[in-house]
C-alpha cells in the first residue's frame, strides 16, 4: 500500500514542485506593506522563490511540532506520575519479600478422602 501511495501521490506532487521552482527562478522579494506597491515600508531583498517556499515549509514543520509537543504536556505529566508510582510499589513490593521468612519446606497437599 505504501508503494502504491509513494507512485500515486508523492511522485507527481513532487514532480509537479520541481517544475514550479525551475519555472520560477527569478529572485522574489516579499512586501508586506498592503499601501504602497512601489515604494514598500517592509520589504525582504529579493532571494530565489523556492528558498522562500522551503522557509515556509520549516516554519510551518517547526510550528507543528511545537503544537504536537505542546498538546502532550498532560500525557507527559500522567506517564511520568506511573513511572514515579510504579517505581514506588516495586520498591515496597521488594521490602516487603524481603522483610517475609523464606520457607523451605515445600508444600504438601492434604490427601483427599
Amino acid at each position: 500500500m505504501k508503494k502504491f501511495l509513494r507512485w500515486v501521490v508523492f511522485i507527481p506532487v513532487g514532480a509537479i514542485l520541481v517544475v514550479f521552482l525551475i519555472a520560477n527562478r527569478e529572485p522574489v522579494a516579499l512586501s508586506l506593506d498592503p499601501f504602497s506597491v512601489e515604494n514598500p515600508a517592509i520589504a525582504t531583498p529579493p532571494i530565489f522563490l523556492w528558498v522562500w517556499l522551503m522557509l515556509a515549509l520549516l516554519i510551518g514543520v517547526g510550528v507543528g511540532a511545537a503544537g504536537m509537543w505542546m498538546s502532550g504536556r498532560e500525557l507527559r505529566i500522567r506517564a511520568k506520575a506511573d513511572r514515579l508510582e510504579l517505581k514506588a510499589l516495586k520498591k515496597s513490593g521488594a521490602a516487603k519479600a524481603a522483610a517475609q521468612p523464606v520457607d523451605s519446606t515445600p508444600a504438601i497437599d492434604p490427601p483427599a478422602t
